[in-house]
Order: structure tokens, then sequence, then C-alpha cells
């Protein structure tokens, strides 16, 4: 992925969605125009798309906002920002909260460099089709990245032009609705239907499944969700034939089974150099990593008891490594046998070739059972639902009214989903987050603003053009 030429690199600088961004000086349409040229200058320009999946976002920060923030760890370690996060105490000078916003934004920018210049290259090394899949697969990447900022900080900054100026008319950008976010999402993936590879037989590369995933997704989380579209999009990936559950849930983590059937696109990392995984060392006990101080996302106790209740003991299994005689203490475990999550297994000294998997079949099955059971049609949801849960050898669900079975699904994807990092967003669009947290026993006191991340001091004072989220 990390194939960024010298002008790709000048170029990027001024690719941009935020102020942060934008107060740099602009380089020439000169520069960007003799670039983009040929076919290996819109590859390249992708690649350098691509990425910004491999940024400390993805490798690490999006598991702490998921499930650190959330019921299913503890932050851990010994970062005060990570202690901000899980105690709903954030300040808005948060480092984790700046590079992530930045971080975000920056993918964004480099998505809106592709879609702003590819479509002009005329090159005997760029094919019609493949000219085609470019466009549609930054254009999934710029949904993607703003599906998480508009999950975390809701209104955010909506920019989808390449930026060539430091004028405050165009820089200064007030924040948009969720609303509008979640059309522009919508559209970026209706274009990328149309655009990206029609088959999936790649799961490092946007192809048709994960924009259809995706879209179950956004019409599922946006503000007033769209249940027939949900399962439409679903049954797209669902019915397709490309993919299916392993037949081990453990096979998903151990190594030997990555770009599977079940997977639907995943980060592709390589162990041993620069596309190295970093993020395992920080969350795998010291048997796996070869170091002594405390890691990272802590499993909590509310989620164990989750599985031991629901008998689920090969997803228990399979996530949670418990380890004993560690060279630290744990409150929260006083008896010395302490969790840590165990879907990225392999440490490797900082360097692990762990991918990450951002869309998985289970995900979208169990989307589209929630969408069955609100559309009124309870035994097609229960039978996606059993699809999922028979593979953990559970018992088939056998609920009879909607609310029962509502509950039984967004249980099922946190026990299917742990540590990969959805549990903060599905408990928000529940609408039972609040409750949920404040009933932990952990002294939160969460209420509707602290549903959202503040907006980072220096973009608002970059930015008078920013109000500031409510509560901070």
């Amino acid at each position: 992925m990390r194939h960024l030429f010298t002008s790709l690199l000048f170029v990027a600088s001024i690719l941009t969605g935020c102020a942060g961004f934008l107060d740099r000086a602009p380089v020439s349409e000169m520069v960007a125009d003799n670039f983009f040229r040929t076919g290996a200058d819109a590859e390249s320009s992708l690649s350098a798309a691509y990425d910004m999946l491999q940024s400390e976002y993805y490798i690490f920060d999006m598991f702490i906002n998921g499930d650190v923030v959330a019921d299913d760890c503890y932050a851990g370690g010994d970062n005060p920002n990570n202690f901000q996060l899980d105690q709903f105490a954030i300040a808005t000078t948060n480092i984790n909260v700046e590079r992530d916003w930045r971080y975000l934004y920056e993918g964004i920018s480099r998505a809106n460099a592709v879609l702003a210049n590819v479509g002009d290259i005329d090159a005997p090394d760029l094919t019609a089709s493949r000219q085609s899949e470019i466009l549609g697969e930054a254009a999934w990447l710029r949904a993607f990245h703003y599906f998480q900022l508009v999950n975390l900080w809701g209104e955010v900054p909506l920019i989808t032009e390449l930026v060539t100026s430091t004028a405050p008319e165009i820089v200064h950008k007030p924040k948009a609705s969720t609303e509008d976010i979640y059309r522009q999402i919508i559209s970026d993936l209706e274009f990328a239907l149309t655009h990206v590879a029609q088959t999936n037989d790649d799961r490092g590369k946007i192809t048709i499944g994960a924009v259809h995933g995706l879209l179950a997704k956004a019409h599922a989380f946006k503000p007033q969700p769209d249940w027939g579209l949900v399962d439409a999009h679903a049954a797209q990936v669902v019915e397709s034939g490309d993919y299916q559950l392993l037949s081990s849930f453990d096979h998903l983590w151990d190594g030997n089974h990555e770009n599977s059937v079940e997977s639907i696109f995943e980060i592709q990392y390589q162990g041993g150099t620069n596309e190295a995984n970093w993020g395992p060392q920080l969350l795998l006990p010291p048997s796996k990593t070869g170091d002594n101080w405390r890691k990272f996302n802590t499993p909590s106790n509310d989620l164990i008891e989750a599985y031991l209740a629901a008998g689920d003991q090969v997803r228990l299994n399979a996530s949670i490594l418990f380890e004993e005689n560690l060279p630290w203490q744990d409150a929260n475990f006083p008896d010395g046998n302490i969790p840590f999550p165990y879907k990225l297994r392999n440490a490797n000294g900082w360097s692990s070739p762990n991918n990450v998997i951002l869309l998985r079949l289970a995900d979208i099955i169990l989307l589209q059972a929630e969408a069955k059971n609100q559309l009124g049609q309870l035994e097609a949801s229960k039978i996606l639902l059993n699809e999922v849960r028979v593979r953990v050898n559970l018992p088939a669900n056998t609920d009879s009214q909607p609310e029962e079975l509502q509950t039984a699904i967004e249980l099922e994807r946190r026990l299917e989903l742990a540590f990969e990092g959805h549990r903060w967003f599905d408990l928000k669009r529940s609408g039972r987050a609040i409750e949920t947290m404040n009933a932990l026993g952990l002294g939160y006191q969460v209420n509707s603003d602290k549903l959202v991340f503040p907006i980072p001091q220096n973009e608002m004072d970059r930015n008078p053009e920013l109000l500031q989220n409510k509560g901070y």
C-alpha cells in the first residue's frame, strides 16, 4: 500500500478535509496535473488512499473507540488519554481524539484526490474498466472514513472536493448534519456500486460485496433506519454465494485462514516489513509478546459474564486469552487471572502479519436478521440468527416476540463481534448506550452529551466556523 511517490506526497499535503490540513499552503494545480497523467499515477494515488487504512486509527484506536468506550473493555495500560475515553471524561485536547480526527480526514482527502483527478486521465496504461474501479474504490474509502467520523463525533464538516486554496471561505467549513453526512455516505456507495469490480475474489480489494455490506450498515445506522434497504443490501452479500461462514469460529483468528470465504474486506499486513501491524503488541500478554508491561483493552468482567451466561464457551475461548502470574495486578481481576483480547494473536515483536477484518459475513447476517425482525419477518430473522449460533454450538433461538428477538440479536452481535471495534456504535444506535453504561456500577455518569467525542481544540482554534459539541 505504501507506494507513495514524491509527487504524490506533494499532492497529498493539500488533499484535506479539515482545518488542521487546510491551513497549509496549497500546491499549484500544475503539480497535480503533472502527476495525474498515467495509469501508474492513478494506481499510486489509490494506493495512497488505501494506505490510510494502515494508520494508527485502524491499527489501534478503532478498537479503543469501539470497545473501551463501550462495555467490552477497560482501558488497561497506563495512557491517560485512554483513561479519559474509558471514563467519559474526555478533554478537548485529548491526543487520541486529535489524531483520529486527523487520520480520518487525511483518508478522506486522499480519496478526494483520486475522485477529482483519475476520471480525467486518458492514458494507454489505464483501461476504462480499471479507471472505473479506481474511482469506485476511492468512493467506498471516503464513505467508510465518514462512517467512522459520524459515529464518533456526530456532526462534522463534510468535504467532498479537492481543496487547492487557503481562502477562509474555502477552508473554514461548518459542521454538516448527521443526516447530510449519511446522505453523502450512501451517495458515495451507490456510485461505487456501478464502478467497483463486480466479482468478490480479492478480500484485500474493495469489490461489490464490500459496497453492499457497507450500504447495509449505513442504512441501519443512519438516524432513521431504512430496514427494507438494509435487508436488500445484506441479501446481496448473504445470498451471493461468494461468502460463507467458516465451520470453526477460531479459524477466523488463528492466522492460517486470512482472506477467507467469510471475509468481505480486510486490511492487509505483512510481518517483517514497513506494512506490518504493530497493534497486537499492545494487546497480547507477555507470553505472546516477550515483554512485561501492562497491556491495553482489558476485556471487561461484564463481557466475560455475558459469554458465560450464554453458555458461549466457543467464542469465549477464541476471543479471550487468560493468563496468570503477571508482573502487574489488575483491580478488576483480583485473583490474578487476567484476560486479554485474542483475535489478533501474533505480535511478532511489533511487526505482526495479522490482517484486520473490517467487514465479514457474520456481521451482515446479523444485520439482515435485525432487518427481517424490524420488518415483521420473525421466522426469517431467526433462521439467519441461528446460522451464526449453530456455528458456536449454541441452541436455536425460539423467541416469539419482536422485542425479545431484537434483544437476542443485539447480544449475538456483542458476543460475535467483540474486539472488532463495533460495540460502541451498536450500543448507540440501539438507544441503550446510556442505560447500559450507567448500569455497570463503575461510576459512569453518561448522558446524551457523552455519546459523541468533542471537536479537537486545535481544530476549534483553526476554524472559527466550527461549533463545539454540546457538553464540552
